[in-house]
């Protein structure tokens, strides 16, 4: 019983991992540009949106959560400048940044008159101190934060679907919808995170198999989780693709980082706002935790050389992303999107060469991820 619940809370703790401020509005882009055809749609963005980055995970465990050695064949210089660029951009200079304006954009439907300045430092704050111990941070989403947020979007999700009435003409192709969801699967970069990310769950594993003298191999108790962890990001996905689908006609025009609140308003009514709060503001939250322990470590150890505390860091990577914060959702999308969109193909192919040359002892070759990196540069 004790080894299915390390499997079924480790499988928690990865779907919480990725289920973060984009995974709450890519999927209702998606169902609102259906054209009446839902599932083609949901299927595209589970392809590039839950596949994708679980393979990346999955190769991470094959290379034992050694990022030097997968990124080896680009060169021991890339070594250290992809992780810096990469956890730079997932953390303080963006992503992590970004998941504080979306906690403020639902906050505020309970606190309107509270700005973005001050909520930034509290947040800034709440996650420190949640850090402070780094080896309950798996735990801790596993056990805690991923109930909350299930529940939460499975209330919006439910009475959303009870609530609306399903009437959607077919407005597009279902090769377009298809597209769609792929495209919008593409748009979350959550394989760029899969990178990093799965560094918290190899330790966690490792340890706790070993405190209950565990005998299975890490990777097939990881494969378990995945298979839950992977299940719930495509239900959720599913669910708010159909949401997206449905009210359609009441999303026009409306912002998509304010698309939750639409639905569960036209649902629920004035009583939705605490909902929708508790939920952007977990799935929100469990990923900000673990992109500023992801910066924090590596600029201690990297780039500051140990020369200051792990407090320190996380403090400077917490100052940056507060920093960065003030310039607003709409700000920090106008210069993310574009950089992650050019490099998130070439990082597909490079995902698929690691897994093959560990499973079959193929080479990595540097020119496909070259030439991928090319084509994308040519096309935009």
């Amino acid at each position: 019983m004790k080894n299915h619940y390390l499997t079924i809370t480790t499988g928690f703790a990865l779907f919480s991992m990725f289920f973060g401020s984009g995974n709450l509005v890519f999927p209702i882009e998606v169902g609102k540009a259906s054209g009446g055809h839902f599932l083609l749609a949901a299927l595209g963005i589970c392809l590039t949106g839950v596949v994708v980055p679980f393979l990346g995970a999955f190769a991470m465990m094959l290379y034992k959560g050694n990022t030097n050695s997968f990124f080896g064949c680009f060169g021991k210089l890339a070594t250290f400048w992809f992780p810096l660029v990469a956890l730079a951009l997932m953390g303080p200079f963006g992503v992590l940044a970004r998941c504080i304006t979306v906690m403020h954009g639902s906050f505020v439907l309970l606190f309107p008159d509270v700005p973005l300045i001050p909520f930034s430092i509290g947040v800034c704050a709440l996650i420190f101190f949640i850090t402070l111990k780094k080896n309950r941070i798996v735990p801790c989403l596993g056990k805690l934060m991923t109930p909350f947020l299930l529940l939460s979007l499975i209330v919006i999700a439910s009475v959303g679907v009870y609530a609306a009435s399903w009437s959607v003409p077919v407005s597009t192709t279902a090769w377009t919808s298809l597209k769609t969801g792929i495209f919008q699967g593409y748009q979350t970069m959550d394989l760029l995170a899969a990178f990093f990310f799965s560094t918290f769950v190899i330790g966690h594993l490792e340890q706790d198999m070993a405190e209950r003298n565990d005998t299975r191999s890490p990777l097939k108790v990881f494969f378990e989780a995945a298979l839950i962890g992977g299940g719930l990001l495509a239900a959720v996905y599913f669910g708010l693709v159909l949401l997206g689908e449905m009210y359609a006609p009441q999303l026009a025009g409306v912002p998509p980082v304010e698309m939750l609140g639409v639905i569960a308003y036209e649902a629920i009514g004035p009583m939705s706002a605490p909902i929708v709060c508790v939920a952007v503001v977990l799935a929100c939250l469990t990923t900000a935790i673990v992109l500023a322990s992801l910066f924090a470590d590596f600029f201690h150890k990297e780039v500051v050389k140990e020369k200051i505390s792990l407090k320190q860091s996380m403090i400077v990577t917490l100052a940056i992303a507060f920093a960065v914060s003030t310039f607003e959702f709409a700000g920090i999308a106008r210069f993310l999107g574009p950089i992650l969109e050019t490099i998130y193909p070439a990082l597909i192919v490079l995902t698929l060469l690691n897994i093959s040359s560990k499973l079959w002892g193929h080479p990595v070759y540097r020119w496909p991820i070259a030439l991928t990196l090319g084509l994308k540069l040519f096309w935009v």
